[in-house]
């Protein structure tokens, strides 16, 4: 075998080299890129990795990325350049904070500059750095000023091994993280636009990025309570046992995206990897909320804080499939429930996070259907997400194609896996075999079609293709005006968050006004950045909360996740409403008529007897109470018929259409939905919750026609007996309306309900107010409807809530309880046992689906229900012949009410079915046809059933599956459904689990019942929590010392500014002044020269016109002797020559006056007279004074640059302290040192970085001691020093009383 081929074997195996391994061990002892060797210092500071990323700046426009008519060959030949932005990076090997800035070049001053914030940005979190590694760029290893840097901070600096970038490696990762995630992560329009982005970028990095990826043994650690970062434990979880649960290892919410959002991302890869960002993105928003808003407590019971939590690990886990495969994108968001808090690893509080749930989903959604990427993309592929549902218009009528195929994948996995088990017994199916058979099970009764990977997504679009799936035949609705934040209304959001919960509770949490506002703001399909969402929510949430106040006593701990909270419009109307009960309170009681013979004839007993004579009676308002299959309809009868022999009408209504149709065919009276009563009467609500009423002649906003008011059949006579059946489900809106119409038309109004049972869904407690306002209540406590009268015993047991565990013992002594090892074998069992007219209760709707899921297959198994042709119902399972579904929308026109059972005889080819109302009782059944549109929306499988859905039914025989979401009216609703057994199912190890589990369900009570029962459960929520206790005064006090640490840092930053400015300014007012001086000695030379070249031509004129006249002078004076000396003969001629000289000297003389003003005076000196004639002349040269005033000007700004160089001192103050507060103290910013100042507040910010790092460090009780011990070492320093100041004013007082005093006259000598 050849050497290379050995060569590339071994390599491919990544085998080291001889030269990287030990001779003697043959242990590997250098270290390469590849090697597994991974080294972290122990805390933060230890080592700080610094780089510079180069970066192409973004040309207006955005590039080719945003234009692809912007090619890089158009950017080649133009003339503009853009040039490079360079990312200085910085980030610590032990944490993973990140710091980085963007500058115009990678010199050494800029380094420098950069490491100085960095290492400040550090301090600022309270870490103190220690090292410093960078590679061995010129900059770093040779430029002073970067050394003067680290030296300045008494920071070590280390340099990479040359050609081993790898070494820097978390730095060369968060180069890479940068470009990715922020730099190229989506197109940018300008550089700015991405300079602009990296502050929020870091901020996303730091605080809610997933750092670390966990392996299973990490995992595994983790959810055992041991801290993935540094290996400690973070507590012991307390196992399971007898009569007690083990600790919750965390809490799991899961960011789902609905089923066509998923399709469509199998489909385009492009949508798939802008779904992904999305659901991270909202993984890290949530990631966010949860760090500002998850709560501990600390101290002793019954003395506890409320305190929010420092640490706060998550796990994320994504899926792009369900287990079956089909398309289903959805993240399992892992929340740990140990958080590091007042010092040490503490419980998370959650039944805090329990609360939180609704804002937090919300969130999530807002986030992912505000994607503004994901809208693009989407519109794109002409696709269109609806805001209000999530899902994609397009291709929402192939989810059930999906979910159908899911459900065969996923039955064909399990028996197959089933098989494989079976004959590998002991074994375990690993991830290659768990491949093989779910590709088995992908393929398994589709002979035809090629076998395929569940991870080629291909395989679906051909699924969807099959299904009639074309993307050139999608039906396209009506596009929406894109939405953005500016477009709404704050103030409009806020009202209706309001309205919600008014409508919703009678009291909540500061958590449920801000789910609502971010549902609204969703539902107006706004497209936004995450970081937007997050501030507009805050926004309205804050000024929602200005309109809300507690019903907690004064100075109560108020804890956000504790429902105090209400409004005006909830106090309003509960007045309202209890003013209309007070005022039906009649004051005598009036007489009852005699039923005894009717309810003889009826079977009743005494109770039903007593309560049939009061709702017969004439009564304005009477209060029944009767416990399940007490007989309250037979008693209703018995009281309708005498009531009508006494001449006076009856009429029934109830919460739903349902129960109203019930009790129309079992009473044979006139009966309707309490909605529909005051709906006919004028009464409106919108989706918000907010009633109004139409007067006659107003134009009804839900049709456009004219109100004339109440049909025939819904008006009511004076002295009719409106009886509310179900009274216990009648919400305060509701009940408001329906009391004053019955008030406006004399009726008199019967309550009839089960307070024990389920109340009302919104606002509820009516029943509760009119007993306590009526004073006189009728309770039928005898139990009618159960075969085993010691079971019946026990339902009034489970009824009145009191010792549950008794109740538990009494039912498992019955042999009532199941007990079950998983919620699978609960529902496995659920589906074998039943019996056809069984109701089986559970607590969640999706608990529901799955339950029905299984029993609908076991029907299908045997036969029951057709499964070859299907339609989908709205939770996504299918329906065929034989299935019983239940509506959930009241539609008169096709003829079915909400919860009403059908059982399915026939489904069309349009995807309409025939249906059968069940259990009607009818001899003749209803038949009706729901079309195709109805069933997807309003329509599913209702074999199990939430408790609102079994409530009111009365079968054979009940099963009731008992979660950690059923409620004690869910379980007394359900165990008192059947006749001859009522089943209670619980996933459980044992017995003493289970009954702990029950305790815990029948002390569980989500019913609104008022604002007293919210006021007194508030108060009980509160009761042992503190307001102000150590933990609250540690948290302070470590604030404040964050703030003095910020303050003192800022102004330590602002002093450093100072000083690299001034640095900066006195190198250039060097040079400024040297070329100053150097222009000034040019211009002086220069205006010499000058002045000598326009001298010498104006002297030597001047010198030849004196001359001239003195030669001229001269030549007279001779002349003048001659004629003296001359004889008589000779004179004529002498003076001739005389007179010609006095000639010469005349025009001599007048050439020097006319030319240079006078001639020399007398005893004047020729040069005197020069100078004195020329001067003048060449002052006034033009050249002369060009270079005169040239030289004047350089020699002015020579002398003024003192001046100015104190005025430039100024401004550099006034730019980083602000003009006005230098102008004030100029003398004292020009003298100050800034390094001087910028030491003492560096000092304070460290000292209190350093100190609120050991608080946090501590437990509160000793914080709280070391404060204290602080506080009063601080006041005694503090009072020696006042002491020391009184001493020496005291001193300065006695030495000024005894000198000599000289404000008057001396005494003495």
């Amino acid at each position: 075998m050849h050497a290379s081929t050995v060569g590339r074997v071994l390599g491919r195996h990544q085998t080291p080299l001889l030269r990287e391994l030990d001779p003697v061990t043959g242990a590997v002892i250098r270290a390469t890129r590849r090697s597994a060797r991974r080294y972290e210092h122990d805390h933060p500071g230890s080592l700080i990795h610094i780089d510079v990323k180069k970066l192409g700046r973004i040309p207006d426009g955005g590039g080719w990325r945003a234009d692809p008519a912007q090619t890089a060959a158009v950017h080649r030949t133009s003339r503009q350049r853009a040039g490079y932005d360079y990312v200085h990076a910085a980030i610590d090997d032990h944490s993973r904070v990140a710091y980085a800035e963007i500058h115009d070049d990678e010199k050494g001053h800029t380094c420098a500059a950069f490491a100085r914030r960095a290492i400040t940005f550090f301090a600022s979190l309270g870490v103190v750095v220690e090292r410093v590694i960078t590679d061995n760029a010129f900059a770093y290893r040779h430029t002073r000023a970067f050394h003067a840097a680290l030296a300045d901070h008494q920071v070590a600096q280390k340099f990479i091994k040359p050609h081993c970038p790898w070494t820097n490696g978390k730095v060369e990762c968060l180069n890479r993280t940068l470009a990715i995630e922020w730099a190229y992560a989506r197109p940018f329009t300008s550089n700015a636009e991405r300079r602009a982005a990296l502050p929020a970028w870091l901020d996303y990095y730091n605080l809610d990025r997933a750092h670390l990826g966990l392996d299973p043994e990490a995992y595994a650690a983790w959810v055992d309570w041991v801290n993935p970062v540094t290996g400690e434990s973070m507590g012991t979880p307390r196992l399971p046992g007898v009569g007690k649960q083990g600790s919750p290892r965390f809490a799991e919410m899961v960011v789902n995206a609905p089923k066509s959002l998923s399709i469509a991302a199998a489909l385009h890869p492009e949508v798939s990897a802008v779904l992904d960002r999305a659901q991270q993105d909202a993984v890290a928003e949530i990631q966010a909320w949860l760090a500002l808003h998850s709560v501990t407590r600390v101290g002793p019971r019954g003395r506890q804080e409320v305190v929010p939590v420092q640490q706060l690990q998550t796990v994320a886990v994504s899926h792009r499939t369900s287990r079956a495969g089909d398309p289903h994108r959805h993240i399992h968001f892992q929340i740990g429930t140990r958080v590091w808090a007042a010092g040490k690893w503490r419980a998370l509080d959650t039944a805090a996070l329990f609360r939180q749930q609704g804002a937090i989903r919300a969130l999530g959604t807002a986030v992912i259907a505000a994607h503004p990427e994901l809208a693009e993309v989407l519109d794109r592929h002409g696709l269109t997400l609806d805001p209000v549902s999530g899902e994609v218009v397009e291709l929402e009528r192939f989810n059930g194609v999906m979910s159908k195929r899911g459900e065969q994948v996923r039955r064909h996995l399990e028996r197959f896996e089933a098989e494989w088990e079976a004959a590998h017994p002991g074994e375990t199916v690993g991830p290659v075999v768990s491949a093989r058979l779910a590709a088995k099970a992908w393929a398994y009764e589709r002979p035809a079609k090629k076998p395929t990977t569940l991870s080629e997504e291909q395989a679906w679009a051909t699924e969807l293709r099959e299904a009639g799936y074309d993307p050139e035949t999608l039906r396209q609705p009506v596009r929406r005006a894109q939405v953005s934040l500016d477009d709404l209304s704050v103030q409009t959001i806020a009202n209706r968050a309001l309205d919600r919960c008014a409508a919703g509770s009678s009291a909540w949490t500061r958590h449920t006004v801000q789910e609502h506002a971010t549902r609204i703001m969703t539902e107006y399909g706004v497209h936004a950045a995450p970081a937007e969402i997050r501030e507009f929510v805050r926004i309205t949430t804050a000024l929602a909360m200005e309109d809300c106040f507690s019903i907690l006593p004064p100075g109560a701990p108020a804890p956000e996740h504790v429902a105090h909270l209400t409004s005006l419009r909830v106090v309003q109307a509960e007045t309202e409403l209890r003013d209309l009960l007070t005022a039906r309170v009649p004051k005598r009681e009036p007489k009852h008529p005699d039923v005894h013979d009717a309810a003889r004839a009826r079977g009743l007993d005494a109770g039903q007897e007593r309560a049939a004579a009061t709702v017969a009676s004439t009564d304005p308002l009477v209060v029944v109470e009767g416990a399940a299959g007490a007989g309250k309809t037979t008693m209703l009868g018995v009281a309708i018929e005498v009531a009508a022999q006494h001449g006076r009408a009856a009429r029934v209504v109830a919460p739903t259409l349902r129960a109203a149709q019930v009790a129309q065919q079992e009473l044979g009276v006139p009966a309707s939905s309490v909605a529909a009563l005051v709906h006919a009467h004028g009464w409106r609500w919108n989706s918000d919750g907010v009633w109004t009423r139409l007067a006659p002649g107003d134009t009804d906003p839900e049709t456009g026609r004219t109100y004339r008011g109440p049909t025939e059949d819904a008006r009511l006579v004076r002295g009719e007996r409106v009886i509310v059946d179900e009274a216990g489900m009648l919400d305060q809106d509701t009940a408001l309306a329906l009391l004053t119409v019955t008030a406006e038309a004399g009726a008199t109004v019967a309550l009839v309900g089960d307070r024990a049972q389920l109340a009302a869904v919104g606002r509820g407690g009516v029943l509760d107010m009119a007993a306590h306002i009526r004073g006189r209540t009728f309770d039928m406590a005898e139990v009618h409807r159960f075969a085993d009268p010691a079971y019946a015993e026990v339902t009034v047991r489970m009824r009145d809530g009191n010792q549950p565990g008794e109740v538990f013992e009494q039912l498992a002594g019955l042999g009532l309880v199941r007990l079950h090892d998983s919620g699978d074998e609960a529902r496995e069992h659920i589906a074998q046992e039943r019996q056809d007219s069984d109701a089986i209760t559970v607590s969640t709707n999706d608990e529901a689906r799955t339950v029905n899921a299984r029993i609908r297959e076991e029907r299908v198994s045997h036969g029951v229900v057709d499964d070859t042709t299907t339609v989908y119902g709205s939770d996504g399972l299918p329906i065929g012949a034989g299935d019983v579904i239940q509506t959930r929308k009241n539609n008169t026109s096709i003829g079915v009410a909400n919860r009403q059972q059908w059982v399915v005889q026939h489904v069309e080819d349009d995807g309409a079915l025939s249906v059968r109302e069940a259990g009607s009782g009818r001899k003749r059944q209803r038949t009706v046809r729901l079309p195709a549109d109805y069933v997807a929306e309003h329509a599913h499988l209702s074999y199990a059933a939430t408790t609102y859905g079994v409530q009111g039914a009365t079968v054979a025989g009940s099963h009731t599956l008992l979660t950690d979401a059923t409620s004690a009216a869910g379980v007394y609703v359900g165990m008192t459904r059947g006749r001859e057994a009522n089943l209670l199912h619980i996933v459980a190890e044992n017995h003493a689990d289970a009954r702990a589990q029950f305790i815990e369900a029948m002390e569980r009570d989500r019913a609104d019942r008022g604002l007293a029962d919210a006021t007194r459960r508030a108060v009980e929520e509160v009761a042992g929590l503190i307001e102000n206790g150590p933990a609250r005064f540690v948290n302070d006090e470590i604030t404040a010392l964050d703030k003095r640490a910020a303050t003192a840092e800022a102004q330590a930053e602002r002093w450093q500014q100072v000083s690299t400015a001034l640095a900066d300014l006195s190198d250039r007012e060097t040079e400024v002044r040297e070329r100053a001086r150097a222009a000034e000695q040019t211009a002086r030379q220069r205006a010499e020269q000058v002045r000598a070249e326009a001298t010498a031509p104006v002297v030597s004129a001047a010198r030849g016109a004196l001359t001239a006249w003195e030669q001229a002078d001269a030549a007279e004076q001779e002349a003048s002797e001659q004629v003296r000396a001359a004889s008589w003969f000779g004179k004529r001629r002498a003076r001739a020559a005389h007179e010609n000289a006095q000639a010469r000297t005349a025009g001599a003389r007048q050439q020097v006056t006319s030319g240079w003003g006078e001639p020399p005076r007398w005893n004047e000196r020729a040069d005197a007279w020069v100078e004195r004639v020329t001067r003048p002349r060449i002052d006034s040269d033009p050249r002369v004074l060009d270079a005169e005033q040239e030289h004047r000007a350089a020699r002015d700004a020579l002398l003024h640059r003192p001046e100015r160089a104190h005025t430039e001192r100024l401004a550099a103050y006034a730019r980083v302290f602000g003009a006005e507060t230098v102008i004030r103290n100029q003398q004292a910013y020009l003298t100050a040192s800034p390094a001087q100042q910028a030491a003492p507040a560096a000092k304070t910010a460290k000292q209190a970085r350093e100190e609120a790092a050991l608080l946090r460090a501590l437990s509160p009780a000793e914080a709280a001691e070391r404060i204290e011990q602080t506080r009063a070492a601080q006041a005694a320093w503090e009072a020696r020093r006042a002491e020391r100041e009184r001493a020496m004013s005291h001193g300065h007082e006695e030495r000024h009383r005894s000198a000599p005093r000289h404000d008057g006259p001396a005494r003495g000598l």
